[in-house]
């Protein structure tokens, strides 16, 4: 297949669309970029973009020819990305081949500052409040229009814009909106190229930035392989001009929510929803919203301030996961402390049950699935 990107300056800003040609199927596909308010110079190398569809073309096996420039490093960063999922995922991608126009070694670097991947997440809170004034010279956020809130939805998130701004404002961060139809587009598995997609429009920003931040989500010692954002592979997708930072790492999500629980802006601007009819806001039922709050009750706060009334036992015993990260989740919340709450000793038997149920899944599936000489 062939990638060629294509820049125009629009009233509202600037577009740019990566266009896939000379497909297996013959069709072409184009995926645009708005980045509202803004007026950017040509891309000097297409790093990004080729992380972009990096999935799509592992998925169908087919060769990339890139259209213009890539850097050194990002060739040989996406070449380990492929051997990563070719070995977690060996039956859906295959390695393929990226062959840009020219490498550079050199590409023009931008002053030592960054941009974060912002979401209004308890991750992404966590990551501003973390790196807001350090070494990183955190300066802007970037709050993608198309992934969390669909494109067809802009009421919805011009709301979830003005949600944060009073906490952008305080950490003096600039919010700048990107809004893009690649994640409708369907064209690859979310759960494993969300990140891969999100880095192509922190990399659209390396003329301004050295670095693109992205708060992750388990931490080392709970980490969930294969995951789309994980501290194993993001890196890899940065090139010698711009660096993507797994950020967090370090922490689980109750000790992030412990930090964001002292700060009341912080605790106000939280959004974790994806079930709600209006998705600026927390339905306070879904399994993310259950397990945020639960995070706040295991660090001592009952009401958060980004959720209307407190939980009820109820709403705890129907929660069903859907994947592994979402358990991950909520074995961070083991290590609460033995405080007095009423509903502690739920918890705890929530977790025990789910445990035992997990496990006889685990040994279901171990003990249908057709034998092999390596199983042991």
């Amino acid at each position: 297949m062939r990638l060629s990107v294509f820049q125009e300056q629009r009233t509202e800003g600037t577009r740019r669309t990566l266009r896939i040609t000379e497909t297996t199927d013959g069709r072409p596909i184009d995926i645009y970029f708005d980045f509202v308010g803004e007026s950017f110079p040509e891309p000097f190398v297409l790093d990004g973009f080729v992380n972009a569809v990096i999935f799509y073309a592992m998925g169908t096996g087919q060769d990339i020819h890139v259209d213009g420039q890539m850097t050194r490093s990002s060739l040989l960063n996406l070449a380990t990305v492929q051997e990563a999922w070719c070995r977690w995922k060996p039956d859906v991608y295959k390695l393929i081949k990226i062959e840009p126009q020219s490498i550079t070694d050199d590409p023009p670097r931008a002053k030592t500052q960054s941009i974060a991947a912002f979401s209004g997440g308890a991750d992404a809170i966590f990551t501003a409040l973390r790196h807001a004034g350090d070494q990183f010279a955190l300066n802007s956020v970037m709050l993608v229009h198309g992934f969390d809130i669909p494109i067809n939805r802009p009421d919805q998130f011009s709301k979830l814009v003005e949600r944060v701004q009073p906490f952008l404002d305080r950490l003096n961060l600039q919010p700048r909106i990107v809004r893009t139809n690649i994640a409708e587009l369907r064209i690859q598995e979310w759960l494993d190229s969300f990140l891969a997609q999100l880095s192509c429009c922190l990399h659209s920003y390396s003329h301004e930035f050295r670095f693109g931040l992205t708060g992750g989500g388990e931490p080392y010692d709970e980490l969930v392989l294969p995951w789309g954002q994980n501290p194993c592979t993001d890196y890899l997708l940065s090139g010698d001009g711009f660096t993507i930072v797994h950020d967090g790492a370090a922490f689980s999500r109750t000790e992030k929510i412990a930090i964001i629980a002292q700060d009341p802006v912080a605790t106000k601007a939280i959004k974790v929803c994806w079930d709600a009819p209006d998705l600026s806001t927390n339905c306070g039922t879904c399994e993310k919203c259950v397990r945020t709050r639960l995070n706040f009750k295991a660090v001592g706060v009952d009401s958060p301030a980004c959720f209307d009334g407190e939980i009820t036992p109820e709403q705890i015993r129907r929660i069903r996961f859907s994947n592994d990260s979402q358990r991950a989740g909520f074995r961070s919340m083991k290590l609460a402390n033995d405080r007095s709450w009423q509903s502690l000793r739920m918890i705890k038997s929530f977790f025990a049950n789910r445990c035992c149920q997990m496990r006889c899944r685990r040994q279901a599936r171990h003990l249908s699935r057709p034998r092999r000489m390596s199983d042991k």
